[in-house]
């Protein structure tokens, strides 16, 4: 299961050293207050497929909002993820 925990550890890995803007993360913690761009956004996705042995559908990705929604984007990859 890919929690929002595990999601806000790879937050502050790609802001390399930098403090996220919003330094408390919960599911509702968006996308743009974290000031992440797209870049970091695809390498955070890139990083989940790796480490789960998932894929997730490029256009789904680009349009999530919420580090919930990313965490329920990867779990929905994995429960449909052949076994």
């Amino acid at each position: 299961m890919i929690t929002v925990d595990e999601i806000a550890d790879l937050v502050r890995a790609e802001m390399r050293g930098k403090s996220p803007r919003k330094s408390n993360m919960d599911k509702k913690t968006s996308i743009d207050e974290l000031g992440l761009s797209s870049l970091q956004l695809a390498t955070i996705v890139f990083t989940l497929e790796e480490e789960h042995g998932i894929e997730v559908d490029p256009a789904r990705a680009a349009g999530v909002r919420t580090l919930g929604d990313l965490a329920g984007l990867g779990n929905e990859a994995l429960a449909s993820a052949p076994r």
